[in-house]
């Protein structure tokens, strides 16, 4: 079990050179990596809305059909 008496000495030390955690310096990429897959979401999110109303608007559903509604899935 690695243990650190004084924080001081181990963040100057050559071998550890100021990382506390795995990964120090790539937060700025996976922030961009975060925002193109969230965008990236609303894009295909929304394809996939249009396409089902598309869909629905193709068939022109009468006033009454909601009566009778059975799912396509």
């Amino acid at each position: 079990m690695a243990t650190v008496s004084n924080w001081i000495d181990h963040l100057s030390a050559s071998e550890v050179a100021g990382a506390v955690y795995p990964g120090v310096g790539s937060e700025g990429i996976l922030v961009i990596v975060g925002i193109i897959i969230w965008i990236g979401w609303h894009v295909v999110s929304s394809m996939q809305e249009s396409n089902k109303m598309n869909d629905i608007a193709r068939r022109r559903p009468g006033k009454d059909d909601w009566k009778s509604n059975t799912p396509d899935w």
